[in-house]
């Protein structure tokens, strides 16, 4: 009967020293998941939303004063939902953060941490990691070719291709030739004499850089003068007015015969 309560008094010695064990090691913030390691790489691609459950486990006090959160600094890492703030935490009181991770352009592993700051328990922290295969270059090329001549007052149907992000390509004027030359979308306008020079350029997204700036430039020449056009004949005279003319004619010469007649000299 002895050794019978001295098994027990033994195992209750050692399930007690355990449970001991246990709370000082359950003491402070407990974190569902003390850690995320998200998976997506694909620059631009957004994880799925993953959410971590915080509670304050004693022993005394009975509540918790966290002086102060600091969430990710990472803009890769978002915190889409926070019920944990600053203040007192109650024991076992739950709380929860939800993240998600949108792998960065730039390629390599990205880390940072959501940490709570308290007077008893120091900072504590939940490390959330993640990677990125990195952001794949684009580029822009012209697909038209400016007229030549290009005179004032005329105008060029400009074109060119970007690369896979599937953001327009955007055409402007060069600072330096705004009175030369216009833009309206693809509309390129010819103002005065100079040099035009047109900008392309396509933004990127996660998954793409943006394309490095192309310009096209040509030469806008003065406006072709007017053709003054070829003088127009005088038509020819009809047969009425031939006969007409040479009538007249006849009449004037018979007149001028009689004059002559009446002007002979005396005596003869």
């Amino acid at each position: 009967m002895k050794i019978f309560i001295s098994w027990i008094t033994k195992s209750l010695l050692v399930l007690m020293a355990t449970l001991g064990l246990q709370a000082v090691q359950a003491q402070g913030l407990n974190f569902s998941r003390g850690s995320i390691d998200f998976d997506n790489t694909v620059a631009g691609s957004i994880s799925p939303e993953e959410t971590v459950t915080v509670q304050f486990f004693g022993p005394i006090p009975p509540l918790l004063n966290v002086n102060s959160i600091t969430p990710p600094a990472n803009p890769a890492f978002t915190v889409v939902n926070n019920s944990c703030l600053e203040g007192l935490y109650p024991q076992f009181e739950p709380c929860t953060i939800t993240f998600t991770f949108t792998a960065p352009t730039m390629a390599g592993p990205v880390s940072d941490t959501f940490s709570f700051e308290s007077t008893e328990l120091g900072v504590e922290s939940i490390i959330l990691r993640g990677s990125s295969d990195g952001a794949t270059p684009q580029t822009i090329a012209f697909t038209s070719t400016p007229p030549d001549p290009a005179p004032v007052g005329g105008s060029y149907d400009i074109a060119a291709t970007g690369g896979e992000s599937g953001e327009p390509v955007v055409f402007s004027i060069d600072a330096s030739a705004a009175e030369i030359c216009s833009v309206t979308n693809s509309t390129v306008s010819f103002l005065s004499v100079g040099t035009c020079m047109v900008k392309a350029n396509q933004a990127g997204n996660g998954a793409y850089f943006a394309a490095p700036q192309e310009q096209q430039s040509f030469a806008v020449t003065a406006a072709p003068t007017a053709n003054p056009g070829t003088p127009e004949p005088v038509p020819a005279l009809g047969t009425w007015a031939a006969m007409l003319l040479s009538a007249l004619l006849a009449g004037a010469m018979a007149v001028l015969q009689l004059r002559r007649k009446g002007r002979r000299p005396s005596g003869s």
